[in-house]
């Protein structure tokens, strides 16, 4: 190499390695983070455990070396700890079981709680309808152990995953329980904190409102208390792709110290004293909503921004979201598989990347740059002002969405396209709804005042509940991370208890059977992460619960026509992307109960061959098809109660290559026997998903 260009490379390497000693001596625990990330994580990501001893070691960091090792060694014991527990109380319930133990209530679920076992410390699930327990009470517990149900398809409920980022041992279901008491504890604390929150809700959605999506709304973005909202509240946000608006995050402590700042200021309320104000009111704020990591790591991270202030001391961001994540990883390694702590620190990460990039950008309207701001009209001022706020909140919300657009799809198996749209809308509308809903907690029972504070609150949440239903309606604004089926493929779900239901092409029918709680876990979610789109939705059965089932199906597809088998008369022809559906009601001479024999059947024709649907259809209901109309290359074939369609004969003259058994059928026996030609594809009784392409 010539000396000049030897001093040039020299003089580049020189400047790096300057560069990066003054970067990591500003955050001297990044690197222990990273260690602690890569030695958590474990196989390849030791790599950067490795890496960042190799940087210390190049930079001649030797106390941030140390702190590394250190870090590295308390979060790997810790996991260690803890897995060791889980082994051991997982070795334990595969000998017995039924199982007898004490722990602490540390968190209500919908049907059950979890329990900090007094035996290991090893965390459980415990299930049980109507559990009286509070958080911080000790029980004593008889229960059987559960089984983990897994998913029918990626992208639904997980709850191995769950209980994986929970740090959660094992399920149980109650058998017997016994309340031993309720002493002081950090749970029991959380629990009274829980209390309050319930009575503040209280003030937001007085008995007999609790229908009401404005005040639903009210609740989860005040109080973080998303379990007043419905389903169909929380749709439209889960398809606009904001969410995070119903889970105590960020977004709420941010919210709460900014109204709590203006009106410390606006009262003339001494800089130094307003700092401590909202750092006690914050930490209560932050308990009182259960505390939750994304809150956690806002508060511990606005706590240390504010201490510096208040002490005159130069605080690093880098530094300060590195200790925060330490204190949250340390103590609790398994959090790093938590949806809740990947987005809260990843994203935190890209909003500060995105405030640096904005504040870099040249003005995009309003005054120059060139010209001094002193020297600029009070108009000028003002236009400058709006214009870097809309650039701010353009630019972090794109960052955001494409940062967290990896962690949804790992986690979630979902894709919000517009939610950076959703976002940059409802950013002047949620501090107007944060400040009007805190102050009809606070002034809803003044007379007057109260009536009017809280009809601005709830105003002002009908404006974000609209402008989320706009974004949410547009096209593709929430997909599953999978791509779409082909339109001549099928997919069987086995609902359990016998039921099943049935996705014909995709583009084309669904036929769907059960109740509310079957479509919204089972029928729906399978259907959706699958890739595929009904054109039609076909309820065969009539009962008194396939209103608010097809409820359900209908809010995720609005445009999909539903066809009701108790309505349904004759002939009726559906023409779909994936072919056309025919559908033959059941002749009107037979018996409506049971309620199988309404049930219709449904023969698709696809490009090069033909499918037939029977279900559970009844014998007569078949042989009102004209005979040409009878035949099918693939046969769906249930088990009607009274008159089923097992007949030999008949179902070898549909002339099928493929027989698919539901749920409802155990076998043909008869048919099986002769017809070794014959493919038969029997479903099982238990929870499961079939994909039959084309032949």
């Amino acid at each position: 190499m010539e000396p000049g260009l030897k001093d040039a490379s020299s003089e580049r390497a020189g400047v790096l390695y300057t560069v990066l000693r003054r970067i990591l001596l500003s955050a001297p625990l990044f690197l222990p983070l990273v260690a602690v990330v890569g030695g958590v994580l474990g196989g390849w990501f030791w790599c950067l455990a490795a890496f960042s001893l190799l940087l210390v070691a190049v930079l001649k960091l030797w106390r941030i070396g140390i702190a590394a090792l250190l870090c590295v060694l308390v979060a790997c014991l810790q996991q260690e700890r803890q897995q060791h527990a889980v082994e051991t109380l997982q070795e334990y319930l595969s000998v017995h079981d039924v199982v007898e133990l004490q722990g602490t209530v540390v968190r209500k679920l919908t049907s059950g709680c979890v329990l900090s076992s007094h035996r290991d410390g090893a965390k459980l699930v415990v299930r049980g309808e109507q559990i009286p327990w509070q958080l911080g009470d000790v029980v004593k517990v008889k229960a059987e152990k559960g089984h983990v149900q897994h998913p029918l398809v990626q992208g639904m409920f997980d709850s191995t995953r769950w209980m994986q980022q929970q740090g959660i041992a094992a399920s149980l279901h109650l058998v017997q329980g016994e309340y031993l008491g309720h002493p002081f504890s950090w749970a029991a604390f959380c629990g009274a904190a829980l209390a309050v929150r319930e009575a503040l809700s209280l003030r937001l959605m007085p008995p007999g409102t609790e229908n009401d999506a404005r005040r639903q709304v009210l609740c989860a973005l005040v109080l973080g208390d998303k379990t007043r909202a419905e389903d169909e509240t929380m749709l439209d946000f889960r398809k606009g792709g904001c969410l995070h608006a119903f889970a105590v995050s960020g977004l709420h402590v941010g919210l709460l110290g900014g109204i709590l700042w203006g009106m410390l200021r606006l009262c003339r309320v001494r800089v130094a004293l307003s700092r401590i104000v909202i750092l006690l009111v914050c930490g209560l704020y932050v308990v009182m909503t259960g505390f939750a990591v994304p809150a956690v790591r806002a508060y511990m991270m606005a706590a240390v921004v504010l201490g510096g202030a208040i002490l005159h001391k130069r605080v690093s961001l880098l530094n300060t979201w590195s200790f925060v994540a330490l204190l949250v990883l340390l103590p609790q390694p398994y959090q790093i598989y938590n949806a809740g702590f990947q987005l809260s620190f990843i994203v935190y990460a890209a909003i500060c990347v995105g405030m640096r990039l904005s504040l870099r950008e040249s003005p995009w309207f309003g005054p120059n740059d060139y010209i001094p701001y002193r020297i600029r009209t009070n108009a000028e001022r003002r236009l400058s002002s709006f214009e870097l706020g809309v650039r701010g909140v353009v630019i972090i919300s794109l960052w955001a969405w494409l940062v967290s657009l990896p962690i949804t799809i790992a986690q979630f198996h979902t894709l919000n396209t517009h939610s950076f749209l959703t976002n940059i809308l409802i950013s002047p509308i949620l501090p107007v709804v944060m400040a009007t809903g805190l102050a009809a907690m606070i002034l809803g029972a003044v007379p007057f005042i109260g009536s009017v504070v809280t009809t601005l609150a709830l105003q002002s949440a009908q404006g974000l509940i609209t402008v989320v239903a706009m974004c949410g309606a547009l096209p593709a604004a929430y997909l599953p991370a999978q791509l779409p089926q082909p339109p001549e493929s099928m997919m069987l779900i086995s609902t359990g208890y016998g039921e099943s239901a049935c996705m014909l092409g995709n583009g084309g029918l669904l036929i769907a059977t059960g109740n509310a709680p079957t479509a919204r876990f089972n029928i729906e979610p399978a259907v959706f992460h699958s890739g595929f789109t009904p054109a039609g939705i076909l309820l065969p059965k009539p009962s008194a619960k396939r209103a608010e089932m097809s409820a359900v199906l209908t809010a995720t597809w609005p445009h999909a026509r539903l066809l009701d088998a108790d309505t349904l008369k004759g002939k009726t022809d559906l023409a779909t992307k994936a072919g056309v559906f025919r559908i033959y009601a059941a002749p009107a001479t037979i018996p409506r109960k049971p309620m199988d024999n309404v049930t219709p059947i449904v023969m698709w024709q696809r490009e090069k061959d033909r499918v037939l649907y029977v279900g559970d259809a009844s014998l007569l209901t078949f042989e009102s098809i004209p005979e040409e109309e009878r035949k099918a290359d693939i046969l769906i074939l249930g088990r009607n109660q009274r008159m089923p369609l097992a007949d030999a004969d008949t179902i070898r003259s549909i002339g099928a290559s493929t027989i698919i058994l539901l749920p409802s059928v155990k076998d043909l026996p008869q048919f099986s026997q002769d017809s070794a030609s014959v493919e038969i594809v029997r479903m099982d009784a238990a929870p499961a998903v079939y994909f039959c392409d084309k032949p």
